[in-house]
């Protein structure tokens, strides 16, 4: 009895008894031949079969399950020699089947082998099961493809080509006008100071506050600092910046009688700043020039840049020491040396950044890093102040391990000029 099926990739199913009685979905009865390779088992009564077929000559694939009663054969249509035919060759590509056992004994996907066979396999791939898969390539093949692949690759690298050159113009264009654009807004001074309150906790009074700088662009925009400073401080501009900053500073902070408070004033500077002595006598004679104090005043140097003269640094920190300015270290644990600029440059205060209180509360191993930090500075007698404090278990954590300055959300966000000095008439009540 015929069996219908409605499947491309089978090409017959025949089912034979033990008896030798036989039923085909074909006519012609296939049998599997002595070039057969045995490819896998796939379970107790199944296993997959590679063959030759006996009448074209074509390589296929042959599942057969055999049973008490007899076996069932399902043959598969050779799709794998049918794509590989080229339309600009006939029989330029070769595929063989052979075993790690028996190298000699193969299977070929066409018969013209000869020519291809003295060339090198360009695909090797031997099995786990230890079939052997390697296939020949005529080289006239790969000289027309490649021929036919040029213009291609032409047009293609041509647009690649365009697109980075368009990236590249990009960057540099706007490298070039934010550096133009800085350079305008220090010439108007568009740069503003915003201050954060910086809290003793024990009193829950005002200790000071830190100057952060912001870009009033045009004016009409508030711009966040994320978006220009790494490119002022890596251009230098940031000098200019915080020189314009800190004019406004004093004059603001003038205004509030700030020198009748023991409040101290903290503002950042560059590594490149503490090396230049002439540049910072300018900035002390600022601050002598108003009625702050220099004693309420601390310049906070980052240690996300590095110093590359400490001797030159030292010298001029002395100096500004012998004015009563202190110097601290800012962002301590998170740069390039926090106690080599200690030891050399003679520090007495530090910042404890906010990426290490964030991990109160946590099990983060950074956790420990803090309480070391912590335990350093009480050993070295310093003063410290936790930066980045947003809730009530980091403060609380804080003051427990001895750090009651702190500074953060959780107290107050940045406040420009006119809402700081509501908040300061308050604090000094």
């Amino acid at each position: 009895e015929k069996i219908t099926y409605d499947n491309y990739y089978i090409r017959n199913i025949d089912i034979e008894t033990n008896n030798n009685k036989y039923c085909s979905s074909f006519d012609n009865k296939a049998e599997l031949n002595s070039t057969s390779v045995f490819i896998k088992k796939l379970d107790k009564n199944l296993s997959l079969w590679a063959t030759v077929n006996s009448v074209n000559q074509q390589s296929i694939l042959s599942l057969i399950w055999k049973g008490k009663l007899g076996q069932v054969v399902i043959r598969f249509e050779p799709i794998i020699s049918n794509v590989i035919h080229n339309k600009y060759c006939d029989n330029c590509i070769l595929s063989v089947i052979s075993t790690v056992e028996n190298t000699e004994k193969k299977i070929y996907s066409h018969q013209d082998k000869k020519s291809l066979l003295k060339l090198q396999p360009i695909t090797s791939i031997v099995f786990s099961n230890g079939l052997i898969l390697s296939n020949y390539v005529d080289p006239k093949l790969l000289s027309i493809i490649s021929m036919d692949l040029k213009p291609l690759l032409f047009i293609i690298g041509g647009i690649l080509g365009l697109f980075v050159f368009l990236v590249i113009n990009f960057h540099i264009k706007r490298k070039l006008s934010l550096h133009s654009l800085i350079e305008k807004g220090i010439t108007r001074k568009e740069f503003i100071p915003y201050y954060q309150p910086i809290i003793n906790v024990n009193n829950n009074k005002m200790y000071g506050c830190e100057v952060l700088v912001r870009w009033w662009f045009n004016k009409k925009e508030l711009i966040s600092p994320d978006d220009f400073i790494p490119y002022a401080e890596k251009s230098s501009l940031i000098i200019d910046i915080t020189n314009v900053l800190i004019e406004k500073t004093l004059i603001q902070l003038s205004s509030l009688n700030w020198q009748k408070s023991s409040a101290i004033i903290s503002i950042n500077l560059v590594p490149e700043q503490l090396e230049n002595k002439q540049s910072m006598r300018k900035v002390v004679d600022l601050i002598i020039k108003s009625t702050i104090l220099p004693k309420q005043i601390a310049f906070e140097i980052t240690e996300r840049m590095s110093f590359t003269d400490l001797d030159k640094a030292a010298s001029v920190i002395d100096y500004l020491k012998a004015q009563g300015i202190n110097v601290k270290l800012d962002d301590a644990g998170t740069g390039y040396g926090s106690f080599s600029y200690i030891q050399n440059l003679n520090l007495q205060s530090l910042k404890i950044d906010k990426m290490f209180v964030d991990m109160i509360g946590t099990h983060d191993h950074k956790l420990f890093v803090l309480d070391s930090i912590i335990a350093f500075g009480k050993k070295a007698g310093m003063e410290m102040i936790a930066e980045g404090v947003e809730t009530k278990q980091q403060s609380d954590y804080l003051l427990q391990h001895g750090v009651y300055l702190q500074q953060g959300f959780y107290f107050s966000e940045p406040l420009k000029f006119e809402q700081f000095s509501r908040y300061f008439k308050e604090d000094q009540r």
